[in-house]
């Protein structure tokens, strides 16, 4: 039986030794029936001629090149490009391990016209500690049994539930083009599809094997979520349909912990917008512990940096 062929969208740009192994990852798949396409995202003549003499056997490449439309654009031409039912995203700086698209599409039972998504957990480590490799998420999706924006923002102890980033993602094509990523986000762009999939319906379900490996050693050559653009994160969490818990972790979290390494403001400064969030919140019996670790923790952050 002929397998469905997948198109594995990867956008890039100046960075043609990580795209060099984030492609032999795509092409050491037990899954036979692939396409690459790539999106080299603005000016470029290094990676436009490594892909020129890049060969890839068994596996047909197609390769665009942009002015520089952004990851959210480029993600979405990468899927007008592709010819196949399911759209698998990686980034540059990121690799598969060889059974994660075998096991995902076999994870969908194979059915690219229902409305459902694959993700899978991540073999990862601490910037600069690469020997040092854990798994996340901590919590599977299925033991927490809650929206995706809290399995995101919400925490268990100390520790953030889930974890669910671009590099994991199977999605049919068709629910891509019904659904595309937001054009023009400066970050947030995974999180922001997967809260607009799961408010139109679709089902998401983990590879709680990690088949993915995702990479911090890179944040010198500027991941985007690695930028600190809090005041942005608080804008779009204001903009985004999510529960208050997600809400209010997200901003404990995520926005008070750029407040507290923004080093264009005082260290009182940093610890009295800190406070004011802190003081935003509507307490949340489920979630109190985790409220008041955050503070505490992005308040020592704000006087530390």
């Amino acid at each position: 039986m002929m397998q469905d062929l997948i198109s594995v969208v990867i956008p890039t740009r100046n960075r043609t030794e990580m795209l060099a192994r984030a492609i032999e990852s795509v092409m050491a798949q037990t899954y036979e029936n692939i396409e690459i396409c790539i999106v080299i995202d603005g000016e470029d003549d290094v990676s436009a001629q490594f892909l020129e003499e890049y060969a890839v056997p068994g596996i047909g490449v197609k390769v665009a090149q942009t002015a520089g439309i952004g990851g959210s654009a480029a993600r979405n031409l990468g899927v007008e490009m592709a010819a196949g039912k399911w759209i698998a995203f990686l980034d540059d700086d990121d690799e598969f391990l060889p059974e994660k698209l075998e096991k995902q599409v076999a994870l969908l039972g194979g059915d690219a016209d229902a409305r459902h998504l694959a993700f899978t957990s991540v073999e990862t480590y601490d910037p600069g500690k690469p020997e040092q490799r854990y798994v996340l998420p901590d919590v599977t999706w299925n033991e927490a049994q809650c929206s995706v924006g809290e399995y995101l923002f919400c925490r268990k102890g100390r520790k953030t539930m889930g974890f669910i980033q671009t590099s994991t993602l199977l999605i049919p094509r068709k629910l891509m083009l019904e659904i595309p990523f937001t054009n023009g986000l400066k970050k947030h762009q995974d999180w922001d599809l997967l809260v607009r999939m799961e408010a139109a319906g679709v089902v998401m379900k983990q590879l709680e094997q990690a088949e993915t490996i995702y990479h911090q050693h890179v944040a010198v050559s500027g991941r985007v979520g690695q930028h600190n653009v809090w005041r942005f994160s608080e804008r779009w969490m204001k903009e985004i349909a999510v529960s208050r818990a997600a809400r209010d972790s997200f901003l404990l979290s995520i926005v008070n912990r750029g407040i507290a390494t923004d080093q264009s403001m005082s260290k009182w400064q940093r610890h009295k917008e800190i406070t004011q969030r802190f003081f935003q919140v509507r307490w949340n019996g489920k979630y109190v512990g985790s409220y008041v670790y955050m503070f505490m923790m992005n308040s020592v952050r704000a006087y530390l940096k």
